[in-house]
């Protein structure tokens, strides 16, 4: 059944959304209802994880750490528009696990991520040398993203608010 939702919208937010439907050669009803159906999961999802789950944890290593380090905090908004990118396939299985499982392990991160016929958006051929690489701000690597503390993976904490930014370029 579908009934009519009216709201009211800023001009200049209507005009640009107008525009990008026109870019992709979308329906305004089916992007709004999609978007809607995505706010409710992620609402009941959190709320759910605060009365089942325990609190996600928290980095310990940031107090310790150089503010002028955190390489990834650039190179997350390119990854974000780069789907077929092995660390923008490793960020949305880690966002597809934690969305369904409400924690993230690292054997549930692999097996989204080996797992081709399964899940062809986050397969990632050589996942270990990939996650290794987000998981360390060195010289030769793609810059720190994520820690693993007792088998669980967390998203560095000096990192958290610009991959929370492109959340939803990853869950796409």
């Amino acid at each position: 059944m579908q009934k009519d939702f009216i709201c009211r919208i800023n001009q200049d937010v209507l005009e640009k959304f107008e525009l990008a439907l026109q870019l992709n050669k979308e329906n305004a009803d089916d992007v709004l209802e999609k978007q809607i159906m995505q706010y409710i999961a992620n609402s009941f999802s959190r709320v759910s994880q605060e009365y089942s789950e325990p609190k996600r944890l928290k980095s310990i290593d940031v107090g310790k750490l150089n503010a002028d380090t955190g390489k990834a905090r650039t190179k997350i908004p390119m990854w974000a528009y780069k789907s077929q990118q092995n660390n923008h396939k490793i960020v949305r299985a880690f966002f597809q696990v934690e969305s369904e499982y409400g924690v993230v392990t690292l054997d549930n991160l692999i097996n989204r991520c080996a797992d081709e016929k399964k899940y062809p958006t986050t397969y990632v051929k050589n996942f270990m040398g990939n996650f290794n690489s987000m998981k360390s701000d060195g010289h030769n690597t793609h810059g720190k993203v994520f820690e693993v503390h007792n088998g669980e993976v967390i998203v560095w904490d000096y990192i958290e608010d610009v991959l929370m930014n492109y959340k939803s370029n990853f869950c796409r």
